[in-house]
């Protein structure tokens, strides 16, 4: 249904059934629950957002408001204005393309380079509207785009160079000592940057977490940095803060489609986990020479897929570092591109997988470690396309064919189709007085992995601003997951945090 303000209403009824099946040792029970949602949705559809922008870029004449700012700075010296926006990518869509074209836009395009722009955002989540990509610098930070090289030993090694640079450089500055010095003297020290960038993927902040774990059972006992404190640090790092996103999917407060798209997410990285479980013991069994120098412990972290076809569809595990891009090369058949991942190194710690690329180049090149057939199998059971006018369904695998023909539903000619998830039983959920928003969950989170924490501290953390992190605490503490303290702590006397008891057996003691 759509109205005269231009917005788009879907009234949605879920029909779900829940089951739970107990047994003892002299009887057993089944309970059957039926749940039926009825949702309303308002979205604002793409003519309303173009109609906004033309009133508001007629009526307040952006050209002539930039042309008198830039008159009023000029003549106090100023030449060019510096606008830094950081994280563009977690502005909603709607609201992106209205700023981007009321605002962005019109300052990059109207002001002669006077306003200029240096925008973060992940890769494929950004809007440039009416801003010419050709006449903007675009800076990729993934190290496979930074360092790219015609070796992928070369883009590793120079990926690791650069995390040996940041630390020095942050080593002189913080400690003024060498970072070696907070190395074992025994370690190999090319080896111990090698492993840091493995379990970081070059990423700062993964780096520093790194360390911080590490540091707790090695530097801060009086003893240096090995590689096996690197291995024990990413695994924990793993299971605090990555593998969190599916953990707390059943506590999070978010519509049933975003869990759904978590639940069979989960599902997907499973089964690469199980398939590296599956190459390993085969690999093992195995007399051909290819696995010869490897066999014993045959690495099978790594795997490579069709970039055209599936590499949209791991994009969110890569964002949330379950996995990381390494390379893109054609296949063995030197027909389609393929791009090559590995699985996060704190999770081939936590799964018992070996992680690494083998001894022999052709290694992870084997048709063994080719997914597609796992992510078409995948694809085939959780996506589904339907047709918004007549309701049918279509199966996954006809979305080259219908992208060919704009969407159009061929059966009532009407309709455009789209791309849903499966609705299925998300496994333990949690009654809605125990779901929680995001940013919520995040805090509590974040103090128990290191309580307690000042609101500063907090917010650095969570990535906002003190004012919100005292919001957020306000309805925790009501809520009796959070404690404040005023005392004399290690950043001096001021309020601190701490997480409850009854905090920790609600969220964090369940497995």
């Amino acid at each position: 249904m759509i109205n005269n303000t231009g917005l788009e209403q879907k009234d949605t009824t879920l029909h779900r059934i829940e089951g739970s099946v107990s047994a003892a040792a002299t009887n057993s029970s089944f309970e059957l629950k039926a749940i039926r949602e009825n949702k309303s949705e308002n979205t604002i559809n793409d003519n309303t957002q173009a109609t906004f922008a033309e009133v508001l870029l007629r009526h307040f004449n952006p050209a002539t408001i930039i042309e008198q700012i830039k008159k009023l700075l000029s003549k106090i010296g100023i030449k060019y204005v510096f606008i830094c926006l950081d994280d563009f990518s977690e502005i909603d869509e709607d609201a992106m393309k209205i700023f981007v074209d009321t605002i962005i836009s019109p300052l990059n395009n109207w002001s002669d380079e006077f306003f200029k722009f240096k925008i973060s955002a992940y890769p494929g989540r950004y809007y440039l509207g009416e801003i010419d990509p050709t006449k903007i610098d675009q800076i990729k930070l993934d190290y496979y785009d930074l360092y790219t090289s015609t070796k992928v030993t070369e883009t590793e090694r120079e990926a690791a160079e650069n995390i040996k640079r940041l630390l020095e450089k942050r080593s002189q500055y913080f400690c003024e000592t060498h970072f070696g010095h907070f190395i074992d003297s025994k370690q190999d020290v090319d080896e111990y940057y090698a492993v840091l960038f493995r379990a970081s993927s070059n990423v700062p902040r993964n780096v520093g977490w790194i360390l911080w774990y590490a540091n707790q059972n090695s530097v801060s006992k009086n003893r240096g940095m090995n590689i096996r404190d690197l291995e024990v640090a990413a695994e924990r790092y793993y299971v605090d803060s990555i593998e969190i996103f599916f953990t707390q999917n059943r506590y999070m407060r978010e519509s049933f489609r975003e869990k759904l798209g978590k639940y069979h997410l989960k599902v997907l990285l499973n089964e690469f986990i199980t398939g590296a479980r599956k190459n390993k013991s085969e690999i093992m069994a195995s007399e051909s020479k290819i696995w010869e120098k490897d066999r014993t412990n045959p690495p099978t972290s790594h795997f490579y897929i069709n970039k055209d076809n599936y590499e949209d569809t791991l994009q969110t595990l890569e964002l949330n570092y379950f996995i990381t891009k390494y390379n893109e090369q054609k296949d063995q058949d030197s027909r389609d591109l393929m791009s090559f991942y590995s699985l996060n190194y704190g999770l081939c710690m936590k799964e018992n997988i070996t992680y690494g690329r083998g001894s022999d180049r052709k290694y992870v090149i084997q048709r063994r470690f080719n997914y597609n057939k796992t992510i078409e199998g995948f694809l085939n059971t959780a996506k589904k396309i339907i047709c918004d006018n007549c309701g049918i369904t279509y199966p996954i695998d006809s979305l080259e064919k219908l992208k060919f023909y704009d969407m159009l539903c061929p059966r009532c000619k009407i309709g455009k189709c789209h791309v849903e998830d499966v609705e299925v039983a998300i496994p333990g959920e949690k009654p809605d007085e125990l779901l929680l928003p995001e940013i919520e969950l995040a805090a509590l989170n974040s103090l128990r992995i290191s309580q307690p924490q000042y609101a500063t501290q907090l917010a650095q953390e969570l990535d906002t601003t003190m004012q919100k992190v005292s919001k957020v605490i306000d309805k925790l503490e009501d809520k009796e997951l959070v404690i404040r303290k005023k005392e004399n702590g290690a950043a001096g006397k001021r309020t601190y945090y701490y997480l409850t008891e009854t905090a920790r057996e609600l969220y964090f003691l369940e497995g």
